[in-house]
């Protein structure tokens, strides 16, 4: 048997603009209203555009994302392993939306001090977007940012150092010592090394 792969079916308009709402939700810092926007809004998405839709699986990982904002983390982490599990499966391993889901379930999982899996899920990020969109990409560099900190916070000091200052470097040289990316990787590389000596 050959299989082909099909398009998506088509997201209703409705949906498109229920998801951009509870993204202004989210952002305007109301998490709680935006949490329950999107939990109503991942029901009606299963129900007519299917669980595996990519759209779908982008409204669960902003649902965990929700979650890590009210800072209830294990929620969080299980949103993003849903995401990421249907993403994997429907898109591929290295799908943007896949390493999306992936970084930000590894971030939560580092919080949790879930060190054994959320370190070596971020390191597999890191590696899958350097290779997709190289090392001086912002969401590469958010990537090796997480993963600094975990091994930092982990008592893995040297290593987090090693890491965020390649990442540093990398950034200065992309984006010049103003952009926000380059401070905000140069005061975790500044914290890790005062805290290292």
């Amino acid at each position: 048997m050959r299989f082909t792969w099909r398009r998506p079916n088509r997201v209703p308009a409705q949906l498109e603009r229920r998801l951009r709402d509870a993204l202004q939700l989210l952002d305007a810092g109301r998490h709680g209203s935006a949490e329950s926007a999107l939990t109503e809004l991942l029901a009606d998405c299963e129900a007519e555009i299917g669980p595996e839709h990519p759209f779908t699986i982008t409204v669960i990982d902003a649902l965990g994302s929700a979650c890590y904002q009210q800072r209830n983390f294990p929620d969080a982490a299980a949103r993003h392993r849903d995401a990421h599990h249907r993403a994997t499966r429907t898109l591929g391993p290295n799908h943007p939306l896949t390493l999306g889901a992936a970084h930000n379930l590894g971030s939560a999982l580092l919080l949790m001090h879930e060190w054994a899996e959320g370190l070596p899920l971020l390191l597999a990020v890191l590696e899958a977007k350097k290779e997709a969109l190289g090392s001086d990409h912002p969401e590469t560099l958010a990537t090796a940012q997480a993963v600094g900190s975990g091994l930092f916070k982990s008592g893995d000091r040297q290593r987090a150092a090693l890491l965020l200052d390649q990442a540093y470097r990398t950034a200065l040289a992309a984006y010049g010592s103003d952009d926000p990316t380059v401070v905000d990787l140069r005061h975790n590389l500044d914290v890790v090394l005062r805290n290292s000596r």
